[in-house]
């Protein structure tokens, strides 16, 4: 080598020149040959699994490789001293006892419950240590009428540090193409901004204080229910660390669903969804509980409190997507 690698696109250039070695890798991460030759001429990125998976594909070059990713990934970061790959602090062997425990003792509502609050207790305490500020939101597809699509998301629960809630608490915001949630529920696979300031990103819709933000999809069988979105008050916040993080709390919040509640990506088709301001009109807490109590009161008592709810929260859906757009100033 007549100088060290600048990125880690040169790196696996320089260590799959044989077409055996590139072989080798594009098995280990379950694509072709041609996808990872695309990879290193820059023609196409790499899904954020497989790009947390290269250092496991070589033991001998990990730690550059984390390096190299991480200069890419957060630029401005001081260089690490570990495997960022290898989060100096795993997900806690006790939480996922705890959940793998709820999951096989309880049932119905109070499940998903349980499931939930362990879940965004801990990946907040985990991915916020310093109290730095960051909100972590579970956002879930709105059912679609039967044969058809999913239209909109709905933020359901969430936590935070200050400038955000502290306490776990329900949420009701409607979501669709327009953000970054949409953007992950609508093609399935993560979503990553550094720096939700910076000009030439894709038109995500930034929420206050938020600077940077992490959405992982909530995935069965290939199927998605909605997604795991942690916001940060700090530009470039997330390393590789974070992300590995981040994925087993999204996969731990799975087990909080319903078979019924995923969807395969062909019947999921997002709408843009009016601002905040323009839905406090038509949606609030107090709001779905009473629709769902006149639902139930309407049907005899016949549909449970779920049933219901996932009714009202379609109603309201239907009354945003019929919204006139603002006028223009």
């Amino acid at each position: 080598m007549n100088h060290p690698p600048y990125t880690w696109r040169e790196l696996l250039a320089r260590l799959t020149e044989r077409p055996a070695e590139r072989q080798r890798v594009a098995e280990a991460l379950g694509v072709t040959p041609y996808t990872v030759t695309r990879w290193i001429e820059g023609q196409s990125e790499p899904r954020i699994q497989n790009l947390k998976r290269l250092p496991e594909v070589f033991p001998g070059y990990s730690q550059l490789f984390s390096e190299l990713i991480q200069a890419e990934l957060v630029p401005n970061a001081p260089p690490a001293s570990v495997p960022l790959f290898h989060p100096q602090h795993e997900v806690p062997t006790a939480f996922l006892v705890q959940v793998l425990s709820a999951y096989a003792t309880s049932s119905g509502p109070f499940r998903s419950w349980s499931l939930r609050t362990l879940t965004l207790q801990q990946a907040l305490a985990q991915l916020d240590p310093d109290r730095v500020g960051m909100e972590i939101t579970l956002v879930q597809c709105i059912a679609p009428a039967p044969g058809g699509r999913v239209r909109s998301l709905c933020e359901r629960m969430g936590i935070g540090n200050a400038p955000w809630e502290s306490r776990v608490s329900r949420r009701l915001l409607f979501l669709g193409a327009e953000s970054l949630s949409g953007w992950t529920v609508g093609r399935g696979e993560p979503g990553v901004v550094q720096d939700l300031e910076q000009e030439g990103l894709l038109p995500f819709r930034k929420g206050p204080y938020e600077q940077s933000a992490v959405a992982w999809p909530l995935q069965r069988a290939g199927k998605i229910a909605g997604c795991l979105l942690v916001s940060s008050v700090l530009a470039n916040y997330f390393t590789p660390s974070h992300l590995t993080a981040i994925e087993v709390y999204a996969n731990a919040l799975s087990l909080s669903f319903g078979d019924e509640e995923f969807y395969e990506l062909h019947r999921i088709g997002l709408h843009e969804i009016p601002v905040l301001s323009r839905q406090q009109e038509y949606t609030s807490m107090a709001h779905l509980r009473e629709r769902t109590a006149r639902l139930r009161r309407e049907r005899e008592y016949t549909l449970s409190e779920v049933q219901a709810e996932a009714l009202a929260l379609q109603e309201m859906e239907a009354e945003l997507l019929t919204l006139p757009d603002e006028p223009e100033l």
